[in-house]
């Protein structure tokens, strides 16, 4: 009876340790998963913010002739509006915050698009253009779920 009794508490002990280490497995991989999807989060909202950042910087550089970068309105905000002389045919490209996003628009200039129509850029909760200098341009971006980051331009070419 007494042998029996020691495999039994050898047995509980056993199971017991078991179960406090596959417990603490569960528990570590929980929070390493958590660790990981923050991580991936906030690479992807870096990524994204960069990415868009770059290509609004590569926009206003690629269209870097005298007289052709400028800011106005359209939906209603503010535009970056890029301005281009294809077989005598004026076109405007425009930089805009509309329904939450920055997009692009390619169009004639004149002709009034819904603003829709546009390309997504960006996820944002706000887009703010400024004309610091005339070769200066800011751009005060807050990306959703992000906080305010301010781009500077500075066009090369002058009128």
């Amino acid at each position: 009876m007494n042998k029996s009794s020691e495999h039994t508490v050898d047995a509980l002990f056993v199971i017991t340790l078991f179960l406090v280490f596959a417990i603490s497995v569960v528990a570590l991989t929980g929070t390493g998963a958590s660790v990981y999807q923050s991580v991936v989060n906030k690479m992807s909202s870096n990524y994204s913010s960069r990415t868009s950042f770059s290509y609004i910087y590569n926009k206003v550089h690629q269209s870097d002739v005298d007289g052709l970068v400028s800011v106005g309105t359209y939906a209603g905000g503010d535009a970056l509006v890029i301005s281009e002389e294809i077989d005598n045919i004026t076109y405007c490209t425009y930089l805009y915050e509309y329904d939450g996003k920055v997009k692009e628009l390619f169009t004639r200039y004149g002709q009034d698009l819904d603003p829709e129509f546009g390309t997504d850029i960006l996820d944002v909760k706000s887009f703010k253009i400024t004309k610091v200098t005339d070769s200066l341009y800011r751009f005060d971006i807050t990306p959703d779920k992000s906080v305010d980051e301010t781009l500077f331009v500075h066009v090369r070419s002058m009128k």
